[in-house]
């Protein structure tokens, strides 16, 4: 979003609403518009723009669909005068799906689904250790 403004030339300050989306949410984050809009201003200001967080862990068509519709309830709060500026966008966390085990059994999960013969599965499997299958926990 900073390169985005500085790009642009707009104002954070003018920015109304911040709608972001995801096909799959990271826990750790709830709510990824709101990460996006907690760029600062100046020290200790935030953007105090609406923030809006889609999830949709559906099809790729769907999600599309979605995304669609929501640009045109950004276009439609425009038109209406309800707004000046929003900024649109989403994220991918599919390259690192969010496997709540130890980062050791995540490696060894995915090692293992492109392991290609019998021999290096097994050698992957046996590898495995019962501390592998402690989950991570978020405060």
């Amino acid at each position: 979003l900073r390169g985005l403004l500085t790009r642009t030339s707009v104002p954070r300050d003018v920015v109304d609403y911040i709608v972001y989306g995801t096909v799959i949410q990271e826990v750790k984050t709830s709510n990824v518009a709101r990460e996006v809009g907690s760029v600062r201003r100046s020290p200790g200001n935030l953007i105090s723009a609406t923030a809006l967080k889609m999830t949709n862990p559906c099809s790729k068509m769907i999600s599309h669909y979605y995304c669609l519709v929501l640009l045109q309830l950004l276009v439609g709060m425009i038109a209406a005068g309800q707004c000046d500026v929003v900024v649109a966008g989403g994220v991918e966390l599919m390259s690192d799906v969010p496997i709540r085990h130890s980062r050791k059994m995540r490696k060894t999960m995915l090692t293992l689904n492109r392991a290609k013969t019998l021999g290096q599965k097994l050698s992957l499997i046996s590898k495995i250790r019962p501390d592998y299958f402690a989950p991570e926990v978020f405060f």
